[in-house]
């Protein structure tokens, strides 16, 4: 911007003109892109109106918060009693696109990702700036609300240079260093675009890295700091790209690992060997001696004792050696006491004495402990289909009240847990009061489900199927489905509802109407009812349900090879059933939960009532709980299950095969085909259920990228038995195997390669796959 231009024409205002004096005329020159109607219309003077200085010096103010100009300077020529305003001005380019031309190695779409700025902008309409907005901060707002949506706005020299050096760094990174850029401006009046054309150049890779003298830690373990790859079949990295300038960052990541682990005095440096477009990379290590953690002294604590702070962290730091890791989880244990304390702006200082000659560091914590957060109003943001209410009625903390972090922690994972959402996060709004805002901010995933498509499991076959199923319906909460799935040996056909906190309240209430067919070997079930189930949840934890279901339920088609206990089946009967549930789930999350439990107990009773000829009580017995890794913090997640349920009948009945347990499959025990780790009948080795079942499984996830793909091993065991006796170690059925898990936005995805422990007539083969899509906990 030209001081010396601001500078005459500031005091050109104060020189030679009259109150009096009416301006008689506007002129604008220089002007290149901003057409001249939209510059008249942010002067905002009209032909006419008497001069005022005041006036002029707004005009320079309103022109220059616009942004569309670098320079702007008025002059005066005078008339008689009238006056010309002369507006010299050097305008900016508004941009409503930027193009990329010869880029073959990156799409145009992902340097916009790299550069990190809009580009595709649209055109704007600087018009509407003028119409209602004549104020700078009107202006000022208008122009922020374009950005915020993606309209046109200036582009700086100094941001086209910008843009420049992120091409180049984006392909020296994709070993493209000798990458050329140009770029220049398409001109149009109104709004213009820029065009940038890339010389890609010959590509440059990885052959080697060799790493010389690491000898606390891995040559694996320091290549995954590094963004630098070499050649490997099995990652799929065939030309890895080399880049010295990512080179350097990764060599400083090193350097700067080993200081966090206490290796003070360690030395990293590196060369390269090229050999064509390829080159090899060694890396050589000084590391040094290691530095102990030989003082801990905290300050300031006045709410919690040094124990209460410290806890058992630093007892697990194996060999006492100075760690970033401990130190930082010192702080994040501090903070989080305090937080939860409602001391949400507690602040901790670190500073760290280094020995050289004793080969120590004494560490200080001085705490700012502050004064304890009220929370004044609390804003909900980023739910553009549900209702506020949905959001609300699951927070744990309300205005007014003390901020505590467990409570908002809380927040979150019942806010997650619904199902509605793929990110929600709870942010304070400090100010300089005790008073904070909070923002509880979602984003809203797809909860709409229409789905076509066929089938397959091993117990029905292949089926078609077509359904919708809407959570969140209308944005209320509430759940709406419906299925129609027809196959060979299968049919299901039902309608569902879900109301979400009935009457205002934390109950759900659920009703079902179904219509089902399964074609087994050697019979047909058919299945009609209605199901109506009242939960309520108490104590933040715990839910209890109550329930009925009302059933038609018909056997035919039924084998003479079959199994007596199916072949007394034969039939229509009518089915009623008292439900009952009691239900504590602490899971961090529904999909794929890394702490916490989950406790169910079912219990259903069937009564010769309204119609119905069945007689037996049934309660199923189930807990799961879940252990992630604190101690080496591997990100390993264990998890251990066990089941227990059985059937009775009375009055002289007998449990409908329907309601007897098939233990071994998917969510029982793995390696088996369904139902085959329970009884099975002599004579065709079909499985016929049992009227007890026991099952125990524990497994082991382990990440192998992010939060996204994990790597598992497990052991299951369990039987599926009608008599105690039958319980014995030997009798037990085992299966033991790997699998993946692969978390997506919509549902996790189970794969299992799993083997039995015996072999049983009917399923015979070593080993099983499985595969599920959806909650598997």
């Amino acid at each position: 911007m030209c001081l010396l231009c601001r500078t005459f024409a500031i005091l050109l205002l104060f020189v030679g003109l009259s109150l009096a004096q009416v301006i008689k005329e506007i002129r604008i020159e220089g002007t290149q892109y901003v057409p001249e109607d939209v510059v008249l219309g942010l002067i905002n003077i009209k032909s006419g109106s008497l001069y005022s200085q005041d006036l002029v010096r707004e005009s320079i103010r309103r022109m220059y918060r616009s942004g569309f100009f670098d320079e702007v300077a008025v002059y005066e020529e005078r008339q008689g009693d009238q006056v010309v305003l002369i507006y010299k001005v050097k305008d900016l380019p508004v941009i409503y696109k930027i193009e990329f031309q010869g880029n073959k190695k990156i799409k145009s779409e992902d340097l916009e990702k790299k550069i990190g700025i809009e580009t595709e902008v649209g055109k704007i309409d600087i018009e509407d700036i003028t119409k209602g907005y004549t104020s700078s901060p009107a202006i000022e707002e208008k122009l922020e609300i374009q950005k915020r949506l993606k309209l046109g706005r200036v582009l700086t020299r100094e941001e086209m240079e910008y843009i420049k050096r992120k091409i180049i760094e984006a392909y020296a990174k994709e070993g493209y260093p000798k990458v050329e850029v140009e770029y220049g401006l398409v001109p149009k009046k109104g709004a213009s675009k820029i065009v940038y054309t890339i010389k890609e150049g010959e590509p440059e890779y990885v052959k080697s890295i060799r790493f010389e003298g690491n000898k606390s830690f891995s040559s694996k373990k320091l290549l995954e700091l590094m963004e630098t790859k070499p050649i490997s079949l099995l990652a799929f990295r065939l030309k890895p790209p080399f880049s010295e300038e990512v080179l350097k960052e990764d060599v400083k990541k090193i350097r700067d690992f080993y200081r966090s682990e206490g290796f003070f005095e360690a030395k990293v440096d590196y060369s390269v060997k090229r050999e064509g477009n390829r080159y090899e990379i060694s890396i050589k290590i000084e590391e040094g001696p290691r530095y102990k953690l030989k003082d801990l002294n905290i300050e300031g604590n006045t709410l919690f004792a040094y124990k209460e702070l410290v806890g058992d962290i630093l007892k697990k730091n194996r060999g006492g050696y100075y760690r970033r890791e401990v130190i930082d989880r010192l702080k994040d244990n501090i903070r989080k006491r305090y937080s939860e304390m409602g001391f949400l702006g507690v602040s901790v200082e670190e500073r760290e004495d280094v020995n050289p000659e004793k080969k120590s560091v004494s560490l200080s914590l001085k705490i700012q402990e502050g004064e304890p957060v009220y929370v004044s109003r609390i804003e909900v943001q980023g739910n553009y289909e549900s209702r506020d209410y949905v959001i609300r009625r699951e927070l744990r903390f309300q205005e007014g009240e003390l901020a505590n972090l467990k409570e908002m922690e809380r927040s979150k994972t019942r806010i997650f847990n619904l199902g509605y959402y793929e990110d929600v996060s709870i942010d304070p709004f400090p100010s300089e009061g005790k008073n904070w805002d909070f923002v509880a901010k979602v984003r809203e995933r797809f909860t709409g489900q229409f789905s076509v498509g066929l089938g397959y499991n091993q117990v029905t076959g292949i089926s078609g199927f077509v359904s919708l199923r809407k959570g969140n319906f209308l944005g209320t909460g509430d759940i709406a489905g419906i299925s129609i799935s027809y196959g060979n040996k299968y049919k299901n056909n039902s309608l569902s509802y879900t109301k979400r906190w009935f009457l205002n309240k934390p109950i759900d209430l659920t009703g079902s109407l179904y219509d089902k067919r399964i074609e087994y070997t050697t019979y047909t079930v058919e299945r009609t009812g209605i199901d109506l189930i009242f939960s309520r949840e108490f104590a933040e934890f715990w839910r209890v349900g109550a329930g009925v279901s009302l059933q038609k339920v018909n056997y035919k088609n039924i084998s003479s090879n079959a199994s007596p206990l199916i072949q007394q089946e034969a039939g229509t009967r009518q089915s009623r059933k008292f439900l009952f549930s009691l239900t504590r789930d602490t899971r961090d999350n529904y999909l794929f939960p890394s702490k916490g439990s989950l406790t169910e107990i079912n219990y259903s009773a069937a009564v010769p009532v309204l119609g119905g000829n069945e007689k037996f009580n049934k309660i199923i017995l189930s807990h799961q709980h879940f252990f992630k890794d604190r101690w080496l913090d591997t990100g390993l997640i264990l998890s251990v299950k066990g089941v227990f349920g059985m059937v009775e009948p009375y009055g002289g009945k007998r449990v409908p095969l329907d309601e007897r347990f098939f233990v071994g499959g998917d969510f029982t025990v793995r390696g088996y085909k369904y139902g085959y780790a329970g009884p099975l009948d002599p004579n065709t080795n079909d499985p016929v259920g049992a009227k007890r079942e026991v099952i125990f499984s524990i497994e082991a996830n382990y990440p192998l990228y992010k939060n996204i793909l994990y790597g598992a091993v497990f052991y299951d065991t369990g039987l599926g038995f009608d008599n105690w006796n039958e319980l014995k170690t030997q009798n037990l059925r085992g299966g033991f195997g790997v699998g993946i898990r692969f978390i997506t936005p919509f549902a996790p995805i189970k794969l299992d390669w799993a083997f039995k422990t015996k072999k049983v007539p009917g399923d015979t083969s070593r080993s099983k796959l499985h595969f599920v899509l959806g909650v598997f906990f």
